[in-house]
């Protein structure tokens, strides 16, 4: 009581500086009660500063480090990616439109498509007729389709992708590049969009037996078997596997460029019996 009357005392004297002396003392007080080793201590306060910190911050977040590590790892070895892939695969700052930055990076990935061992593959193939995904296709489908203009864009589907056909056989391979934009979590595109790749993909198979060329998904079944990272080129192979006039039963996958298997499915697609459908042979 005798030393806060006091203080109270001199405050009311002096004014705020007593005050400011009091709060100053404690403050030292404190930093010597901080730096007073304890008798386990086996350092000083000085050698427990950025260098502890640094290490801290390692031990504390080991696990995440490795299991990243890993994973670009594992990446650039099942997937082939190149270093430039692996440094945008997360974060990739993308030009403006209209700008000179927007044709390099469209140019940049029209030659990451062309370039791709699955493009050189297939052209090796002489069965399997080539062309242009949605180039060709009617405006009316084209100008209002998901995949071929809501979803046309840098950062997304920057170019058309690339379509083998074998109407022998009734396969088809899409070949397409899937930019940073089309991400679920970051880095790895969006489960959904997969299933809409999936599902246009294997259409294009299903209606290749079928007399009208055109048919409506009934039934897809999707099996993920690993993640789709972004700012790579995909294919999505398609094969119908049992077909009447009117009923396609088709199977796929997804893989990258160089054969790793990303996702399996299955489908069943018809022709409705009360609507007559245009011909999709050019989506």
């Amino acid at each position: 009581m005798t030393n806060r009357s006091s203080v109270a005392s001199l405050t009311r004297l002096f004014g705020a500086p007593c005050e400011r002396i009091r709060c100053r003392s404690n403050a030292i007080s404190l930093i010597t009660r901080q730096a007073r080793p304890s008798a386990f201590s086996t350092s000083s306060p000085r050698e427990a500063s950025p260098t502890a910190c640094r290490r801290s911050f390692f031990s504390e977040n080991a696990t995440m480090i490795v299991a990243t590590t890993s994973l670009l790892v594992g990446a650039a070895l099942a997937y082939k990616f190149t270093p430039l892939q692996i440094l945008t695969m997360f974060q990739e700052k993308l030009p403006e439109a209209g700008s000179p930055e927007e044709k390099a990076y469209i140019d940049r990935v029209e030659n990451q498509l062309q370039q791709s061992y699955i493009v050189k593959q297939m052209r090796a193939k002489p069965d399997f007729k080539e062309r242009r995904m949605w180039v060709d296709a009617a405006d009316e489908y084209r100008e209002r389709a998901f995949l071929a203009s809501t979803l046309k864009g840098v950062g997304k589907f920057a170019v058309p992708g690339i379509v083998f056909d074998n109407e022998r056989t009734n396969e088809s391979v899409s070949v397409i590049h899937v930019g940073s934009r089309l991400a679920g979590f970051p880095g790895i595109v969006h489960g959904g969009l997969i299933g809409s790749l999936l599902d246009e993909a294997l259409a294009r198979a299903a209606i290749l037996p079928l007399p009208g060329k055109s048919a409506v998904t009934a039934n897809l079944n999707i099996n993920y078997r690993a993640p789709t990272f972004t700012n790579q080129v995909i294919a999505i192979k398609a094969h119908v596997t049992d077909f009447t006039t009117n009923k396609s039963i088709v199977a796929g996958t997804v893989e990258s460029a160089h054969g790793h298997l990303l996702a399996e499915a299955t489908g069943v697609f018809v022709v409705p019996k009360k609507f007559k459908l245009k011909s999709l042979i050019d989506m």
